[in-house]
C-alpha cells in the first residue's frame, strides 16, 4: 500500500536531465524542447512506491464511466431539450427574448448551450471532485489545481497561442469552420454571446481538470510522460465530431498541454490557452460571417 514502509529516494531531475547534447542543430532542438523535458517528467514522478494497481484502476475505470455518461447523457439531444425546456419554464431563463413561438427557439438555443456545459462539467468536474480524495485519499491538489508559477510561464503559453491564433484565422475563411463554429450558432445579442463564452470557458476548465490533472493522477508515477498516451486517446476521439485539421490538431496540442502541466505541476496555462483558443474561434468566425457589424 503507498506510504507503508520506507520509500527509496527519488531520482534528481538534475541527473536525470544532463544528458550528452547532440552536434545536429536539429537534434538539439529536438532535444532542448521535446526529449529533455520528457526525462524531467520521468525523473520527477516515476516511483511505483506512490500508487498502486488499484488506484490505477480506479482512474481508469472512472475515466471510461465519466466518458460513458458524457457521450451518452450529456451529448444526447432529447436530454439536452428536456432539461433546457424545464430549465426555462422554471426559471424563466432568458425571459428577454421573448415569450412567443421565435422567442422560445431563441431562448432553447442558448439554454440548451448552456445545459451542455453544466453536464460536461458535472461528470468532468464531478468524478475527480469524488474519486481522489474519497477513493484515492490524495489532496486536490493534485489535480494541478494550484495557480503557483502560471505568471512565470505566462511566455510559454503566449508563444504557444500565437502560431495557433494565426492557423484558426486562416482555417476561419472555410465553410465548414464557419459552420461549426460558435456552437451557439446565431447569438441573438452580445450580452447573450457572453453568457455562452462565459459557459464555453468554465467547459474548458473542467475539461482540462479531467484529462491532464485526473487521468495523469496516477499513472505518472507509474509509467512518467508515457501516461499522457493514455489521457490522448479520448482526448482525440472526443474531436472526431470537430473539422479534420482541430482533430489532427487536438493531437499536437493535448501532448504539448500534457508536458506543461506535468512539468508545472499546473493545469491553469492549459485552461488558459485552451480558452484563449476556443473564443478566438468563435470570434474569428463572427468575423468572418459578418455578425459584428449587423445592427
Amino acid at each position: 500500500m503507498p506510504g507503508t514502509g520506507g520509500r527509496p529516494p527519488m531520482p534528481r531531475p538534475t541527473a536525470a536531465v544532463a544528458a550528452t547534447a547532440p552536434a545536429n542543430p536539429i537534434a538539439r532542438l529536438w532535444d532542448w524542447a521535446v526529449a529533455r523535458q520528457l526525462r524531467a517528467v520521468d525523473a520527477e514522478y516515476i516511483d511505483p512506491a506512490r500508487t498502486s494497481d488499484s488506484r490505477i484502476l480506479w482512474v481508469v475505470y472512472s475515466s471510461c464511466m465519466a466518458l460513458y455518461l458524457l457521450n451518452y447523457v450529456v451529448l444526447d439531444w432529447d436530454v439536452q431539450h428536456g432539461v433546457s425546456s424545464w430549465l426555462i419554464e422554471r426559471f424563466d431563463l432568458f425571459s428577454d427574448m421573448g415569450k412567443g413561438g421565435k422567442g422560445i427557439r431563441l431562448r432553447l438555443a442558448l439554454t440548451m448551450r448552456v445545459t451542455w456545459s453544466l453536464g460536461c462539467m458535472i461528470f468532468y468536474l464531478g468524478v475527480p471532485l469524488l474519486v481522489v480524495p474519497l477513493v484515492l485519499r490524495r489532496k486536490l491538489s493534485t489535480l494541478g489545481l494550484s495557480p503557483r508559477g502560471f505568471f512565470r510561464h505566462l511566455w510559454v503559453y503566449a508563444l504557444l497561442f500565437l502560431p495557433v491564433g494565426v492557423c484558426v484565422w486562416i482555417v476561419s475563411y472555410q465553410q465548414a469552420f464557419q459552420s461549426t463554429y460558435p456552437f451557439y450558432r446565431n447569438p441573438a445579442t452580445l450580452a447573450h454571446l457572453l453568457v455562452w463564452e462565459l459557459f464555453y470557458g468554465l467547459q474548458f476548465f473542467s475539461l482540462e481538470v479531467f484529462f491532464r490533472g485526473f487521468m495523469l493522477t496516477e499513472l505518472k508515477h507509474r509509467w512518467g510522460w508515457r501516461a499522457m498516451l493514455f489521457m490522448m486517446t479520448p482526448y482525440c476521439m472526443i474531436h472526431f465530431s470537430k473539422p479534420a485539421l482541430e482533430a489532427l490538431g487536438a493531437v499536437i496540442a493535448g501532448s504539448v498541454l500534457g508536458v506543461l502541466a506535468l512539468r508545472t505541476r499546473s493545469i491553469w496555462g492549459g485552461v488558459a490557452i485552451h480558452v484563449s483558443v476556443a473564443w478566438w474561434m468563435d470570434i474569428a468566425s463572427l468575423l468572418q460571417r459578418g455578425w459584428f457589424s449587423k445592427g
